[in-house]
């Protein structure tokens, strides 16, 4: 613990990262427990995808405070995803100097932890459209919302998974700690030093 020249007591940097990582793993477990509650104690409410759009739009709005709570669950559980980006820029910013790793996985990352709170607003608006007087069979057609969302983030997903993957790239940065990566592996493994020679080598060019 260091402190400042108003002396205010300053919390390290590694502190800081660790909490950030912290909320990353909140967020998979949050996101595995609301999805798994949504799955046994809310959708079964819905039907069967073959009944006709009428009855389902009944149901779902029969239990249209069941699928408020689920779709609050599902927005508070991606938010988390925000402080967890704190760390992935940190780690990227090492791996790679120039900072372009980073800024792609932290747009992305940003770009995620939207689309599931976006996903379950407007099923919450959808819901409040009903209760307005409108068709219920709305109901039925905003049950896609959440296969369409999920489907659009595997795009953002691709460049924010992507960038942590990256090995020998263009950057020097990102030489280096690939280098790093596999000069650990090579010490840590004397049968695979020759393929481990080839590597290191190759990354340090």
């Amino acid at each position: 613990m260091t402190l400042t020249e108003t002396g205010r007591p300053q919390a390290p940097a590694a502190d800081m990262t660790r909490a950030s990582t912290r909320f990353g793993i909140a967020f998979t477990v949050c996101q595995l427990l609301v999805m798994v509650a949504m799955t046994v104690f809310v959708l079964p409410h819905a039907g069967s995808p073959t009944d006709p759009a009428l009855e389902r739009g009944q149901n779902v709005f029969d239990a249209a405070q069941l699928y408020r709570i689920g779709n609050f669950a599902f927005m508070a559980a991606g938010t988390l995803l925000l402080g967890f980006l704190g760390a992935v820029h940190v780690r990227l910013r090492r791996a790679d100097g120039s900072g372009a790793l980073a800024t792609v996985a932290v747009a992305a990352g940003a770009l995620l932890a939207l689309i599931w709170p976006l996903g379950g607003m407007l099923h919450d608006v959808a819901l409040e459209t009903a209760s307005a007087g409108a068709d219920l069979r709305i109901l039925a057609g905003w049950d896609s919302v959440a296969p369409f969302g999920l489907a659009f983030s595997v795009f953002a997903r691709v460049f924010f998974v992507g960038p942590s993957r990256s090995r020998c790239g263009p950057g020097a940065g990102t030489r280096g700690w690939s280098a790093r990566a596999s000069s650990s592996s090579c010490s840590a493994s004397p049968a695979a030093r020759p393929w481990c020679q080839v590597r290191c080598s190759r990354c340090s060019r």
